[in-house]
């Protein structure tokens, strides 16, 4: 089952196009507020004032010490999270896309996805109590949702009529529907179970472990996220190389000309905006607008 940590995997590698980044170990296992860290083999470019990964942290070095093979860090550095490593884990220095990083564009494309401009939702249901006489029930467990797709009472165990008359409420007071939501009928119903299916934005990830289908998402995007996550990571290139304060390799220029990461970026917009629209097709012929009036 594919993993926010696959996509990632996918992500960086096809950005890296065969670049290997410098790799070590570390000899133990560390706690989340261990800065004394011992490695495996030499030390190689680590030394002060550099950055490395492992997992999903970034360390920044204060103080290297090649002969024990030590380094002293800050620990969570960039944004990141102070957490606990086992012995052998991998260390990646000066990662060109760290993984958390990586992890957020993840998060930002997914959001965007899930935008009307863009059409792309999760379907979700959720069951509710309903006495019959109520104009306004709230919607319990519902934290997000974009639209109904389909309200229907239980009449029997094999019958499930669909309830036409029937208005969703956003940003309701939640002393009085604990949601926010809440689902207003405007033709009478009778008591019972209501089954209601709705249009939700997909789930973020939360952590490398997270699946794609516990989101809420279909296998049939995970090439949709890793082209949105790339682009989100190759966006500030072109604004890297443009700064002045600095100067670069002197035959950057004449190799890779100004422009050419836009460029680059350019045609994977071009895919992924093809992409979105053939995933929003699916979607539509799966789930067509229903008409409740």
């Amino acid at each position: 089952m594919t993993t926010a940590g696959d996509l990632i995997d996918r992500s960086v590698q096809q950005l890296l196009a065969g670049t290997v980044e410098e790799r070590n170990k570390l000899v133990s296992s560390v706690d989340s507020d261990d800065t004394l860290l011992t490695l495996t083999y030499n030390l190689g470019s680590l030394r002060e004032n550099t950055v490395f990964e492992i997992d999903t942290e970034l360390f920044y070095v204060w103080e290297a010490n090649t002969s024990a093979k030590t380094v002293t860090v800050e620990r969570g550095y960039g944004g990141t999270t102070a957490s606990s490593h086992s012995a052998g884990s991998i260390i990646t220095v000066n990662p060109r896309f760290p993984r958390h990083h990586v992890l957020t564009g993840l998060n930002a494309d997914l959001a965007d996805l899930s935008s009307p401009m863009n059409g792309l939702f999760q379907v979700k249901t959720v069951d509710v109590s309903y006495n019959g006489s109520d104009r306004m029930v709230n919607l319990p467990n519902v934290t997000s949702i974009i639209d109904l797709y389909d309200v229907r009472y239980r009449f029997l165990n094999d019958d499930y009529p669909i309830i036409r008359n029937v208005r969703l409420l956003r940003d309701m007071p939640t002393n009085d529907f604990a949601s926010g939501f809440a689902l207003a009928f405007d033709s009478y119903v009778r008591s019972g179970t209501v089954r209601v299916i709705y249009k939700a934005p997909y789930t973020p990830f939360t952590s490398e472990s997270t699946t794609v289908s516990s989101i809420g998402a279909s296998s049939e995007i995970e090439d949709l996220l890793v082209l949105g996550t790339q682009i989100r990571l190759m966006a500030g290139r072109e604004v890297k190389r443009n700064f002045t304060e600095s100067q670069g390799d002197t035959r950057r220029g004449d190799e890779v000309p100004a422009g050419a990461v836009g460029n680059s970026v350019t045609n994977l917009l071009r895919l992924r905006r093809d992409r979105i629209t053939a995933e929003a097709a699916r979607l539509n012929r799966q789930y067509p607008t229903r008409i409740r009036k």
